[in-house]
């Protein structure tokens, strides 16, 4: 964020509602515009007010569709009001123009869902969604929110990476994320097949490289795959190393990212993380008293957890090196079924 000072650390993912104006074939909630559950404005902000004390500095709204969830202004205020970085993760279309203009000093980033060319993206989002997203572009461009795109990865859509990094920079975007397809809520039945296998990752990242080269320093690229020599050489960026001491130490230093999902519970670092190691859910307990008594029965699981995920994931020297480190740590790889965004590094 331009002329930001505050020193931002953890981000908290907000998931405030399933409704949403598309049904998309790939959704990892089930969201769509049938669904009208949300949380309270009312929890997200006491939720929020927490999360700052424990050193939480960034927070990400994600759906659904954030743009529909009527206690979004109010709770961007409150992060606002709390000095935290906010981004919004949106499927673009209902950025009309009084939207657009309610979001203004609000929101540092607005990340808008992009599955490729025209027809891949409408093949998962439905008729005309694309061009539903386009026209809203120069609205986002005149406002001058700094905004950017998620590119979900599958099997069939890696040919169009450098088609998609191109629009992106002829758009004006701040950034380009490249996120895998995870087969999770929707996507598990009605894009089964599609999350990239090995070989997809590892051909998707060498692509990542070179377009890196190629685009230089015209947009942020962000891809979402690990490399394992990377982690074998920093084990503590998926906390694999030697388990700190909580002690009083602020949430935020223990796991630096929380997700709360739909129905209020609190998990950490991504959306459908395994329930073993939630905090809880918001309601039956106010965030801080969920973070204080995770820290003291929850984490050592959560990082046993993590270091058992690495210790598997590292074990066979004739792995291909890039792999998906979010899906291996929620047990699920490419066919089968289960249950970030992203943020604006």
């Amino acid at each position: 964020m331009g002329g930001c000072e505050r020193v931002c650390t953890g981000t908290v993912q907000l998931h405030p509602t399933r409704h949403c104006n598309l049904r998309c074939r790939h959704c990892y909630s089930l969201s769509g515009p049938e669904e009208r559950d949300a949380l309270p404005a009312r929890l997200l902000i006491d939720a929020l007010a927490d999360a700052r004390a424990q050193g939480y500095g960034r927070v990400s709204f994600s759906g659904g569709e954030p743009m529909l969830y009527r206690g979004l202004q109010e709770v961007l205020r409150q992060a606002r009001a709390l000095g935290m970085l906010a981004t919004l993760t949106t499927n673009g279309i209902p950025l009309t123009e009084r939207r657009v203009a309610s979001l203004a000093g609000l929101v540092d980033l607005i990340a808008i869902s992009l599955d490729g060319r025209p027809e891949t993206h409408d093949a998962l989002r439905g008729p005309h969604a694309f061009d539903g997203m386009q026209v809203r572009l120069p609205l986002l461009r005149a406002s001058g929110i700094p905004f950017g795109f998620i590119f979900t990865l599958t099997r069939d859509s890696m040919d169009d990476l450098a088609w998609v990094a191109t629009f992106a920079i002829e758009s004006g975007a701040a950034l380009l994320q490249v996120h895998p397809l995870e087969e999770t809520g929707r996507a598990a039945v009605e894009t089964r097949g599609q999350q990239p296998d090995e070989l997809v990752a590892n051909a998707a990242y060498l692509a990542f490289m070179r377009l890196q080269d190629r685009v230089g320093e015209r947009i942020a690229l962000q891809l979402d795959l690990a490399h394992r020599d990377l982690i074998r050489a920093e084990p503590w960026r998926v906390y694999a190393d030697a388990e700190p001491v909580p002690g009083d130490l602020p949430l935020a230093a223990l796991v630096d990212t929380l997700v709360v999902e739909t129905d209020g519970l609190v998990v950490p670092l991504q959306y459908g993380f395994p329930r073993a190691h939630a905090l809880g859910r918001l309601g039956d307990a106010p965030l801080a008293a969920l973070g204080a008594r995770w820290r003291n029965e929850g984490y050592g699981g959560f990082r046993a957890h993590c270091r058992r995920v690495f210790e598997e994931s590292l074990l066979d020297p004739e792995a291909l090196p890039a792999f998906n480190w979010f899906e291996a740590l929620s047990g699920r790889t490419a066919g089968q079924f289960s249950s970030s965004l992203s943020q604006y590094r």
